[in-house]
């Protein structure tokens, strides 16, 4: 290490002083053991994790409980604090990488680029930490800059109104669950073999889908087994099986219990799903079982609680006074000593205790491994496949409106209307970086590229001019910017409209009624203030208007869904979004929509149940596509592209399986690009059951999703075979006794580019090829 870094002085600034030493282990000239068993790297976790635990003196275990978790000075570990966050790229510690909001990293369909986003993200994350800690093992870490990471949120977005739906993978437990797995696995998993690049926490354990207060930290609704087995646990279990080592309980109950006392953290969690790491409370949530849920009189009782339940570590400080709960004989030395053992043996696996260079290169990671240009790169790229065309019709001429380098010509007139075309902020949704703390402000360097930005760059370079109007503000109802607008469109050859939803901004709760975040839910689900008479008086224009939605969760836009030619769900799409959107929309170099609706988009709020009903086939008509018995505006799978697909020759392998010991069936398809243009296409396969057999079963699903792929790109003309493994623990329900898993009966597999059944109210689906089906029997 001397000899890289120039000598002794170099030394002293990677090893001071005798506890430094002691983190450090042998040098090159000294090449003695450790001091310490827990600082050396060839002897198993578990062991290192156990002495260093017993080394520990029992009054010093307690604080080591919490986030803030203080120095060691005895046992040379330093402060470490660890609450850092992630979801679409790192959260409030500066410049970093900024991806799509994590519905639009949903509707890619595409776990290889789930993946690569989570490596871009630890490998940022390694650098922020090293260069807090100045690349010294013995420093303290800072919130915001440790090597674990709190995300991804895999909740269900079980409700079109939910604030923080926008931060999850959507509504498909499938889809959640291996998306969600496909992300921690990059977080996790990295050049060096048997450390942990950075650690995934997956949150919030369990059924958490309600920000609006009250109820948000009191809600504790009762959940039926079957809806819980067969809906909210199956992505827990998949991110379980992909070794996610951290999960974080939620502020929600479930059926008599908050969620961070909840009996599940054993009987499922650690029973069922086997689950090995360490939990951590949503922050608060442990003071919250005293002030909103009033099941404690005071936070020793709440500490003790949570403890016992299977918390290990409390965001907050209620742990402290385990002390006291452990005097009092509510908690044992043995069950703070096993959280104790599981914290430090993440930090362990972790490399934190390891001579650097043992970790390298993820200790050697700085500067310039932040927001580079490949990550950058990445984050283009995923812009564009996360876009989905919802609708896209022919022009007089015969061919669709998008992309627009076919109806574009030197000196052609471009209008960008609408409050969503500059707006730096919007790009980034919920949970973003780019910034120093909570709600804080965008930081320039980060060079976000808003929506009039990507336009205007990508219609220069086509000899088109662009002119903005901004129409009108984004909640209120101040008509007086509309004429302008009009007038700007009329003389135009193209209106560009964006418009939409935007994160809540100053903090929870701020930013207007129709806002969506953390600490927000909507009541509506329509364009706010007066988007929806802006976009009318553009299309009474009559020029060609193409319609481009920013979002988190739906949006409910009958209207335009039967009026405007060319409409595209372009997400919150972070740092590139404005470059993104406007190559796909301009077809640059054959950028083709492939994203499918990672949720159902209803037509209204009057189709959707009451939000705190969490039951599936809650009245009027269910929830989810799964369930719903109604006619969507978009269902759930559903996107367009420039290309058509056929898809041919469905089989599967076996047709006839076991319910007691299942196996997996193959199913292969025939997809071929019947189209004029390339694209990517994702194939989806859905089990819907058959009404026959199913006395005793609770909450059968009418469709659900059992496996997907997204394509590499086809040409025109060209047919590609795609072979997926079904699952059958896909279709598992609560049978009559009890027991959770594959039930006897028959199945329709189909095979497609979207959902069976409905594509959308407004939809022609006698245009586009229903998926193709197969039988499948489950047999006692």
């Amino acid at each position: 290490k001397m000899a890289k870094m120039g000598g002794s002085r170099a030394l002293q600034v990677v090893c001071v002083g005798v506890m430094a030493a002691r983190v450090c282990g042998a040098t090159a000239a000294n090449p003695t053991p450790p001091k310490f068993p827990w600082f050396d790297p060839t002897l198993p976790t578990k062991q290192r994790a156990s002495a260093l635990v017993n080394a520990i003196p029992a009054k010093s275990r307690v604080a080591q409980l919490v986030t803030d978790a203080p120095e060691l000075p005895d046992q040379g570990i330093p402060a470490y604090m660890w609450r850092s966050n992630v979801l679409h790229g790192l959260v409030d510690n500066g410049v970093s990488t900024q991806f799509p909001q994590a519905t639009g990293l949903a509707a890619t369909w595409d776990t290889a680029l789930l993946q690569s986003v989570g490596e871009v993200c630890s490998t940022e994350q390694r650098a922020k930490h090293n260069i807090a800690t100045k690349f010294s093992p013995s420093a303290a870490t800072p919130m915001n800059y440790g090597v674990n990471l709190w995300g991804p949120n895999i909740n269900m977005f079980r409700d079109s109104r939910w604030g923080r739906g926008q931060e999850t993978y959507g509504e498909d437990p499938v889809l959640s669950g291996a998306l969600g797995s496909a992300f921690i696995t990059g977080l996790q998993d990295g050049e060096v073999p048997g450390i942990l690049k950075t650690i995934g926490t997956a949150k919030h354990f369990d059924a958490y889908s309600l920000d609006r207060m009250p109820p948000r930290l009191s809600f504790d609704p009762n959940i039926s087994d079957a809806d819980l087995h067969q809906y909210y646990f199956p992505a827990f279990v998949d991110v379980v099986k992909a070794g996610v080592r951290s999960i974080m309980c939620s502020y929600n109950g479930i059926n008599g219990y908050p969620m961070c006392e909840s009996p599940l953290l054993q009987s499922v969690l650690r029973d069922e799903m086997n689950f090995d790491g360490f939990v951590v409370s949503d922050s608060g949530a442990v003071d919250f079982m005293v002030s909103y849920f009033h099941r404690f009189n005071t936070t020793t009782g709440a500490a003790a609680a949570a403890l016992n339940a299977g918390v290990d570590l409390n965001s907050g400080s209620a742990f402290l006074k385990l002390t006291d709960a452990l005097s009092g004989g509510l908690v044992t030395q043995e069950r703070i000593d096993i959280a104790l053992t599981r914290l430090f043996e993440a930090r362990i696996d972790a490399g934190l205790l390891d001579p650097p260079e043992k970790v390298e290169p993820y200790t050697t990671y700085g500067q310039k491994d932040i927001l580079t240009t490949e990550h950058r790169a990445l984050a283009l790229q995923a812009v564009q496949k996360s876009l989905v065309l919802l609708r896209n019709e022919p022009l007089q001429g015969g061919s669709p409106l998008l992309p627009l380098n076919s109806h574009i010509s030197p000196g052609a007139k471009i209008a960008v209307i609408g409050p969503a075309s500059n707006d730096t902020f919007r790009m980034m949704g919920n949970y973003y970086g780019c910034s120093f703390g909570t709600w804080g402000p965008v930081l320039d360097n980060c060079s976000v590229s808003t929506l009039l930005d990507g336009v205007t760059t990508v219609a220069h370079d086509y000899g088109a001019t662009v002119q903005f109007s901004q129409g009108c503000d984004q909640e209120s109802n101040d008509t007086s910017q509309i004429a302008a607008a009009v007038s700007l469109a009329q003389g135009s050859d193209i209106v560009i409209a964006f418009l939409g939803l935007r994160n809540c901004e100053g903090g929870q709760g701020k930013g207007g009624p129709n806002c969506e975040s953390e600490g927000h839910d909507r009541d509506e689900l329509g364009l706010p203030g007066v988007q929806g008479e802006l976009l009318e008086k553009l299309h009474a224009t009559g020029k060609n208007v193409v319609l481009v939605l920013t979002n988190g969760g739906p949006i409910a836009c009958p209207w335009a869904a039967q009026n405007i030619p060319a409409i595209v769900d372009a997400w919150y799409g972070g740092m590139d979004g404005g470059l993104g959107v406007a190559n796909v929309l301009f077809g640059v170099g054959g950028a083709s929509p492939a994203g499918r609706l990672p949720f159902m988009v209803p037509q209204s709020v009057a189709q959707l149940p009451d939000e705190l009903d969490m039951a599936l086939a809650a009245p009027p008509f269910g929830r989810t596509y799964r369930h719903f018995n109604a006619t969507p505006l978009f269902n759930f799978g559903f996107g367009l592209s420039y290309a058509d697909f056929t898809y041919t020759g469905l089989s599967l392998t076996p047709t006839t399986v076991s319910a007691a010991s299942p196996v997996n069936v193959t199913a292969c398809v025939t997809v071929a690009n019947t189209g004029k243009l390339p694209s990517e296409e994702v194939v989806q396969m859905y089990a819907s059951r058959s009404a026959v057999g199913n006395a005793g079963l609770q909450s059968v699903p009418n469709v659900q999703l059992v496996a997907f792929t997204r394509t590499v790109v086809v040409q025109p003309g060209a047919s590609i075979h795609v072979c997926l493994e079904l699952d059958v623990h896909r279709v598992s329900l609560l049978g009559p006794d009890g027991k959770f898993g594959p039930q006897p009966g028959s199945y329709a597999i189909s095979a497609g580019g979207s959902c069976p059944g409905s594509l959308g109210a407004y939809v022609d689906r006698a245009a586009l090829q229903e998926p193709i089906t197969e039988a499948l029997v489950i047999r006692h």
